[in-house]
């Protein structure tokens, strides 16, 4: 019987290994790229998600934290001013033409908004007696409000208030005066829509 050598041939070629290998090789490079450019789509929508939510809240600290460190700093400044002002002590870095005007500037300086503008209120003591009157007397009522407009680097969150700190403090005179301090009870104006109801008379 005659041998099919050509049969035999392509018998060994496809049974060596060397073919398997150039076929595995060939399979593996042409579907690499395709799962590689699969996985990378799906990691880029992966990150656009999660990194807007983290970045939403990374904002979203920052901001809160710098609100809380105008408030703390709101309620620590009125009460300096207004143990200031009970001990007949007006520093002030600015010309002002009254004591109450330089303790309203007092004020302003101790609270120190780092993110927003402040506005004062300063009350000149008064009697206990009704009709309250004018009286820096010992004893009577020295009351310092503070409003702080707070104004985030980026306003994506809303914040308490609108926005707005507001604090107040009221301290006893301390002595009585000679010669009495000079001005009245003023204020700051306030944007449009902002009062000093809040802040009324001790």
């Amino acid at each position: 019987q005659a041998l099919d050598w050509h049969a035999l041939l392509n018998f060994t070629i496809r049974a060596s290994p060397g073919f398997r290998v150039r076929h595995h090789q060939c399979v593996s490079r042409t579907s690499q790229p395709h799962r590689v450019r699969t996985e990378s789509g799906a990691a880029a929508v992966e990150f656009a998600l999660v990194s807007t939510l983290l970045f939403t809240l990374l904002i979203a600290i920052i901001q809160y934290g710098l609100y809380f460190n105008d408030s703390i700093s709101a309620r620590q400044g009125v009460r300096e001013a207004a143990r200031s002002g009970v001990t007949k002590t007006f520093p002030c870095s600015t010309a002002a033409a009254t004591d109450m005007d330089k303790l309203r500037c007092n004020a302003k300086v101790q609270v120190g908004a780092l993110m927003g503008t402040t506005y004062v209120k300063v009350f000149y003591p008064t009697a206990t007696a009704t009709p309250a009157t004018p009286a820096w007397v010992k004893g009577n009522a020295l009351k310092v409000c503070a409003a702080v407009s707070f104004n985030g680097p980026i306003n994506l969150v809303p914040m308490p208030n609108q926005g707005w700190i507001r604090t107040q403090t009221t301290m006893a005179v301390e002595q009585d005066a000679t010669p009495l301090p000079t001005g009245a009870t003023l204020s700051d104006t306030l944007p449009a829509g902002q009062n000093w109801d809040w802040c009324t008379q001790p």
